[in-house]
């Protein structure tokens, strides 16, 4: 729930992702192209780009607000 708090305080923006192994909530960032993008596994460097609305839970804020086209 720490996520709820910080999007309240500073309106960052969060997804859930999960894979075979792991699952998380990770923060919604950009990069110098505009791609949206999240730290799957920060502390060894590991981002993994979000390309479709469907491949990650959208926690704060829909995917269109990102993603052109709304993601679809």
């Amino acid at each position: 729930m720490k996520w709820q708090l910080l999007h309240l305080l500073f309106g960052y923006d969060y997804i859930q992702w999960s894979n075979c192994a792991d699952q998380g909530v990770a923060r919604v960032r950009l990069d110098g192209m505009g791609r949206a993008y999240y730290w799957r596994y920060e502390n060894i460097k590991v981002i993994n780009f979000i390309n479709d609305a469907k491949s990650v839970v959208w926690l704060t804020c829909s995917p269109s607000k990102y993603l052109k086209g709304g993601g679809a």
